[in-house]
């Protein structure tokens, strides 16, 4: 389908560019290094066309698991993120977004048909508030979270309950004021590590540790019963806006990250 201008309308939902911001349009060539993760960034909130478009790029099962949503505003979240997902992984592969096919895999964690996939392309996606991320690199298995931050949340409760002693104590450490934040740091930096291990709820978030006190370089820290896989990971935090927290876990000790705004299907 050939490119068109986009209306101001529709262009102004997407995120600009601002001075000094590592976000860029579009990686040129479009191909990913060894080493290399692209960090893809959307706003999910879109006006009408946009969202027609993108529904437009989803197979009917993608589109019949959206409409299970009981809030429009979660069905459309959906279809926005999702026709990245497609729109995304289609231009490395060189393929339409809906020529895309996925499998699940043995811990129900998305991957892409081995047939179509000669690159070894690997990703993981999240979402939260008005934002999705997605991580894509070359055979590194990864896990990538977005939060919305709420200072309202029961952050402290939470940490209480299911964090480990030492993030327990890390919190319960620093002023009141700066509990806030660091809780959503730390939550980011355990979800990453729980997707990466496409465990989900199986793995309880108190069996591993991660930093998250201000000041203090991402790193997990140990893993019950697992000693080396603090070695096999690195974690790094990602700036994905105002408001927000976000984290990246991959395999792998160096990496190059790149950041990219998806501009949204042509209409």
């Amino acid at each position: 389908m050939p490119c068109t201008i986009l209306p101001l309308l529709i262009a102004s939902k997407w995120m600009p560019r601002l001075p000094d911001s590592p976000w860029l349009s579009s990686p040129e060539p479009f191909f990913l290094q060894p080493e290399e993760v692209h960090i893809w960034r959307v706003n999910l909130v879109q006006p009408d066309p946009v969202i027609a478009r993108c529904r437009e790029l989803l197979p009917p099962d993608e589109i019949a698991r959206a409409e299970r949503f009981y809030f429009e505003r979660d069905r459309r979240r959906f279809l926005v993120s999702h026709a990245m997902v497609r729109t995304v992984l289609g231009r490395y592969l060189a393929l339409e977004p809906l020529e895309v096919r996925f499998v699940q895999g043995e811990k129900g964690k998305p991957d892409l048909v081995p047939e179509q996939n000669s690159l070894g392309l690997t990703f993981n996606l999240s979402h939260s508030g008005e934002f999705a991320l997605m991580g894509v690199s070359i055979q590194l298995i990864m896990g990538i979270d977005i939060e919305l931050i709420r200072t309202d949340f029961g952050g402290q409760e939470i940490a209480e309950r299911f964090f480990s002693q030492y993030e327990v104590a890390t919190l319960l450490s620093l002023p009141q004021h700066q509990r806030a934040e660091a809780f959503f740091y730390c939550w980011t930096r355990k979800e990453a590590y729980i997707k990466a291990q496409g465990e989900g709820l199986s793995l309880p978030l108190d069996s591993f540790d991660v930093t998250f006190a201000p000041g203090t370089e991402p790193a997990l820290l140990r893993v019950a019963d697992h000693p080396n896989e603090v070695a096999r990971w690195k974690l790094y935090d990602i700036d994905a806006g105002p408001g927000y927290k976000a984290a990246l876990m991959i395999e792998g000790k160096q990496h190059h990250l790149r950041y990219f705004d998806w501009q949204g299907p042509s209409l």
